[in-house]
């Protein structure tokens, strides 16, 4: 198997366990949902960047997608969602600092964000395998 279809698998799954237990209204809490979102979103984004040839430079949203952007047209509305869903991560700091916990309606459109993000991803791999 090639490996960015390995981690757009992980990314999918990922991506189904959300989207299923949100909708059956399972109970895993709003902090848990965050990071299933950004694993699926580390996933796909990962995937597009290796099988472009590369591996992401980065870990955050933010800077895969400007890796990715030097390759492919990114919408726009992508750099602002990946800054909304990066308000909520808690770096490393040797201060504490308060965990943010995403609200129902965060975790909505954190979850539309990743669902606009796979759309995209499966249609710039479509066309690099066309190629």
């Amino acid at each position: 198997m090639e490996t960015w279809n390995g981690y757009y698998s992980e990314a999918e799954a990922y991506y189904k366990t959300t989207v299923g237990a949100k909708k059956k209204g399972r109970p895993f809490g709003n902090l848990v949902y965050y990071n299933l979102v950004g694993l699926a979103l580390e996933g796909f984004l990962t995937a597009l960047i290796s099988k472009d040839g590369s591996l992401p430079e980065h870990s955050s949203i933010s800077r895969m997608l400007r890796m990715l952007k030097k390759k492919h047209e990114v919408p726009e509305a992508f750099t602002e969602e990946s800054r909304f869903y990066n308000k909520f991560m808690n770096f490393c700091s040797l201060e504490a600092l308060e965990t943010l916990e995403p609200t129902d309606e965060e975790i909505d459109r954190m979850i539309c964000f990743v669902a606009n993000l796979k759309d995209w991803v499966d249609e710039n791999l479509n066309i690099l395998q066309e190629s």
